[in-house]
């Protein structure tokens, strides 16, 4: 039987891409390119896996005064809607990205202040529909009306339904979410596992300091897949340590690298990949993203081209 997923987006956002090389702060720049796009952590990982050829659901908060924007992105990817939409107007998420420098400033506004009801409305339909789900993805920051554990209520009604949880967030969500027991994967970048582990920054030998992090972090998840940026990937098994560079590329814009990452981890899992296989898929995905604005995979650069240049090593 064909596995289903259901990813969570709590706080979408309207993707402002604005490119400007060589941005300088301070100064008046030009900008050679702008687009808007439908964003958010969940979103845009149905929207990879739409374009591997994989459909899926997407539920969360979307204000009604911009929802045109997320439908019609939603019919064109065949993405199944089960939002709960909401009076006000998504947030609008502004990125600054320099293609000669191959850096990306983000500028992210707050979100929809949600009504009790929206919330109640959202919790009945989650328990509702998460019971015809094989994984579900939550993933993103928190709008500021929910509190910091309100991904552990998400996580706790999925495993009780015998959903995988996947979960992609930062600061006090992703820590209590991993104290929960809940989680089967997180998916940190290296920035956000240092905002709940300071002593990496402090460490003389960072490597090994967030190796033994990872293994502590095993104890409560399954799988630690640990984004590096151009670095590549490590991934944290209970009996095994993958890692995988990232080839070289040209970059257009790193937004959405790791959500399409995660895509691609997910998308090997489900087409019954090992483990390392699937590791390949997912950083072949996000090779594939970088490519291109908006999200998504790349039509001129599709995964299929780099899987030969990652090479990865298992310990």
């Amino acid at each position: 039987m064909k596995k289903r997923v259901l990813t969570v987006t709590l706080n979408p956002a309207v993707d402002f891409t604005i490119e400007v090389p060589n941005f300088k702060i301070d100064s008046i720049n030009k900008a050679t390119h702008s687009r808007r796009d439908p964003g958010g952590k969940g979103i845009n990982v149905s929207t990879a896996l739409s374009d591997g050829g994989f459909i899926t659901s997407a539920t969360g908060f979307i204000g009604k005064e911009n929802r045109d924007i997320f439908t019609s992105h939603f019919r064109k990817k065949s993405i199944i809607d089960n939002f709960i939409y909401v009076d006000g107007l998504t947030r609008e998420g502004i990125k600054v990205t320099d293609t000669e420098n191959e850096i990306t400033t983000d500028i992210n506004f707050n979100g929809i202040d949600l009504k009790q009801k929206d919330i109640d409305n959202f919790i009945i339909k989650y328990k509702k529909i998460i019971k015809g789900f094989d994984f579900v993805i939550l993933s993103g920051s928190l709008p500021r009306s929910l509190p910091y554990d309100f991904y552990t209520l998400l996580a706790k009604i999925a495993r009780e339904n015998r959903v995988f949880v996947a979960l992609d967030s930062s600061k006090e969500a992703l820590l209590s979410s991993i104290n929960s027991g809940f989680i089967n994967l997180i998916k940190p970048n290296i920035n956000e596992l240092t905002e709940i582990y300071p002593e990496i920054q402090k460490a003389t030998n960072r490597e090994k300091t967030v190796d033994l992090l990872a293994k502590k972090l095993l104890q409560k998840v399954e799988i630690v897949a640990l984004s590096l940026g151009e670095d590549g990937s490590k991934l944290y098994t209970r009996d095994r340590i993958y890692i995988a560079n990232a080839p070289k590329v040209k970059v257009k814009t790193t937004v959405g690298a790791g959500d399409t990452f995660l895509a691609g981890f997910i998308f090997g899992l489900i087409n019954t990949c090992t483990i390392k296989d699937a590791l390949k898929t997912g950083v072949s995905w996000a090779t594939s993203k970088i490519t291109k604005y908006g999200p998504g995979l790349s039509k001129t650069n599709p995964p299929q081209l780099f899987c030969e240049k990652i090479l990865i090593e298992e310990k």
